[in-house]
């Protein structure tokens, strides 16, 4: 009787040490898919753009993006920016002005001001909100902006939830796995609209 009760506590002493390992194992995520969307910044709504436009001073404008996300130039009218890459924006601007000139614009634009910018730290945080920092900021950067952590947060259960051209997902976040093992891959460079949970 004293073996069987003995196999018996093994087990549960197995058991636990599995569910726990389990609980406390890194995140099956690819990390590095999400980096690739990273590099280049995309244009939105009350930003700033300079639009230089080579040999055509009537055109190289400051301008700022609209909320319905346009910018307007003279003579090309409204051009839709918002989403877009600083290249693309490029692009956009010289194939609306192939309607009006018989040479081809080139056109290079540059961010003066971003202020389309915003991230979301919710739950267990000292001071949740919206957060519209003047640069990008990471995981670990939006969690400080939130004032840090209560007594009460899974720091390990954190979540990214981020809806882009890919679709919406969930990106997991183990702060333990980040701080105290380097797994510096996990702290990703928000982009605006993203919203950190922390449960």
């Amino acid at each position: 009787m004293r073996r069987i009760h003995s196999f018996a506590t093994i087990s549960a002493i197995l058991l636990a040490l599995s569910a726990s390992a389990c609980r406390f194992a890194r995140p099956d995520f690819d990390y590095a898919a999400e980096k690739t969307s990273e590099t280049e910044y995309r244009v939105g709504p009350g930003d700033v753009l300079k639009v230089n436009v080579w040999k055509n001073d009537q055109l190289t404008q400051e301008v700022s993006v609209r909320p319905d996300g346009a910018i307007t130039l003279p003579l090309l009218g409204d051009i839709h920016v918002a989403g877009k890459t600083l290249e693309q924006v490029d692009t956009a601007i010289a194939e609306q002005g192939a309607r009006f000139f018989t040479e081809p614009l080139s056109v290079t634009t540059q961010v003066l001001e971003i202020k389309s910018y915003r991230i979301y730290v919710l739950g267990e945080v000292q001071r949740p909100g919206e957060y519209s920092p003047a640069t990008k900021v990471t995981v670990l950067q939006a969690l400080s902006l939130g004032g840090g952590f209560t007594r009460f947060a899974s720091a390990d259960d954190i979540v990214v939830i981020r809806n882009d051209e890919k679709g919406p997902r969930r990106i997991p976040f183990a702060f333990s796995q980040v701080v105290r093992k380097g797994a510096l891959e996990e702290n990703l460079v928000l982009q605006s609209g993203d919203t950190v949970i922390v449960p």
